[in-house]
């Protein structure tokens, strides 16, 4: 009984845990945009 409760829960972990890491790609693109961007303001107030 506990091993069919068990291979139910394991997909749906797995499947957060994709979600999880998708969302943590794509705060780091943003984040990195973000620098990108100010790191352009920057160079151009210099020059």
């Amino acid at each position: 009984m506990r091993m069919v409760e068990r291979t139910e829960q394991e997909p749906q972990e797995q499947q957060l845990r994709r979600i999880g890491a998708r969302r943590l790609r794509a705060r780091q693109r943003e984040e990195r945009r973000a620098e990108e961007a100010i790191m352009e303001i920057a160079w151009s107030r210099l020059c």
